[in-house]
């Protein structure tokens, strides 16, 4: 027999399915209904590569890498995602728990065996992710996707804070609980109190309190007294709330938030005059507009943010005769409207309006942009958008076709940008790694992939 295989499903029928598959491949197949039974078994047992689903009772397979990351003789152990087609969390999965690899279900015996065997080989080759510390990895975003109020709370305000409060305790518990059982005790009474406020402040990270908020809106906690209107994305989409402030012509500050995300547009008359983004996301930094502009040099660009100075960035760019204010303008302008787009994209997180509310950058920006125009290009874009997500998988890894590239020759005529993705589609680095490399819209280089794929001159790994 070849490498020990553990596969790791909830469904009798996978797990079946998979070790006829890895059997055929002269593999040793080892099973488990769940994490947690995946763990019992790895205490007695040796394997060489797992292949883990996500989504299982007890203990799911995010909650399992946290686990045995942090068991010494297991930390290493190379780990691939089995992944539903429409899991969003897909990428973010590999990333965060140093899983090596992902395959979608369903999928055929040869794609399976081929994902194994190329998994098995970058692990003998050390050529793994980092490995991450079992404390950093963030929140469960299966826990967190799952921290909703009901919508049956009372319409009677006393009643709805107090099904609100019992919800909030029953979500709480439901991020702790499983700390405290990593602390491998019978009694808590034994464990000493900083391990104890350890595993709280790892349940209830900054991830873990956004989406708690939820409940705190629901019951009315805490609620901002200048706030005239708040909602939920999944019940009110952000372009119905534009829409409405228009019409009513209000002037304030709308905030949309997620759990990674939130961004604050500030209206005047129901125009937008400055949008402001925090996340980790560096499409949306006024930098890359400059420097895509030909404004400032990247160069410039990236040693003015290292001075770290006090002041706007646009501003000080300026004060250092590197830019000027006509470009600076022109770079809010689609900072702000790019803003715009992605929030009418958002299909889940809350939103507030207070109204009144003003902000010296957005006062001297004044950008004045109609919020009707605004709203139905964000709807053209969610159009193609998700076109563009049903042709391919982002996780997905694309191959150029040399002939079809050869054959078009000068009368390709593609762009600069067009030539960058083409150049970075390598047959190496999946969809998503490309668009986080290249820092610029998210939007623009997936339609660029997209008509790529349509034009034959990038395809998919053969069958």
């Amino acid at each position: 027999m070849g490498a020990r295989i553990l596969v790791v499903d909830d469904s009798p029928t996978i797990r079946k399915v998979v070790a006829s598959i890895l059997a055929e491949g002269a593999f040793e197949p080892l099973l488990a209904g769940d994490g947690q039974e995946a763990l019992e078994l790895l205490s007695v047992e040796a394997v060489d590569l797992v292949l883990l689903d996500f989504v299982m009772p007890r203990m799911n397979g995010y909650q399992f890498c946290r686990e045995i990351r942090a068991v010494p003789n297991l930390r290493h152990l190379p780990v691939v995602l089995m992944s539903a087609k429409g899991d969003r969390i897909r990428g973010q999965f590999v990333s965060q728990t140093g899983a090596l690899d992902a395959i979608t279900k369903p999928f055929d015996r040869r794609g399976l065996l081929a994902v194994v065997d190329a998994a098995l080989k970058k692990h003998a080759d050390g050529r793994e992710p980092p490995i991450p510390e079992p404390d950093a990895m963030p929140a469960d975003e299966a826990a967190l996707e799952s921290l909703r109020p009901s919508r049956n709370l009372s319409g009677d305000p006393k009643l709805r804070r107090l099904q609100a409060a019992q919800e909030f305790a029953q979500a709480v518990a439901r991020l702790v609980v499983p700390e405290l059982k990593r602390l491998d005790t019978a009694s808590l009474r034994a464990v000493a109190p900083d391990r104890l406020e350890s595993a709280f402040q790892r349940a209830l990270g900054p991830e873990a309190i956004d989406a708690l908020a939820s409940f705190v809106s629901a019951g009315g906690f805490g609620r901002d007294p200048r706030e005239v209107l708040s909602g939920e994305l999944s019940a009110i989409s952000i372009a119905e709330v534009l829409q409405l402030l228009d019409l009513q012509q209000q002037s304030g500050a709308l905030i949309v938030r997620t759990p990674k995300e939130e961004v604050t547009l500030f209206l005047r008359g129901g125009a937008v005059d400055f949008a402001r983004y925090e996340g980790q996301r560096e499409e949306f930094r006024i930098g890359r507009y400059l420097v895509e502009d030909g404004a400032v040099s990247r160069a410039d660009c990236e040693r003015v943010l290292s001075e770290g100075e006090a002041g706007l960035f646009g501003e000080r760019l300026i004060g250092q005769g590197l830019s000027n204010e006509t470009a600076v303008r022109r770079a809010l302008e689609r900072q702000t409207s790019e803003l715009v787009y992605e929030v009418v994209r958002w299909k889940s997180g809350q939103f507030s309006f207070a109204p009144g509310v003003e902000d010296p950058v957005a006062a001297k920006a004044s950008l004045s942009l109609e919020s009707g125009s605004l709203v139905m290009e964000g709807f053209r874009r969610v159009d193609e958008w998700r076109l563009i997500e049903g042709s391919f998988d982002f996780d997905e890894v694309l191959y150029p076709d040399p002939v079809a590239i050869e054959r078009l020759g000068s009368e390709a005529n593609l762009t600069k940008q067009e030539q960058a993705v083409l150049d970075a589609i390598d047959g190496e680095h999946t969809i998503r790694e490309i668009v986080d490399a290249m820092g610029g819209s998210s939007f623009e280089l997936c339609k660029i992939v997209f008509q790529f794929l349509n034009s034959r001159l990038v395809r998919r790994r053969a069958a």
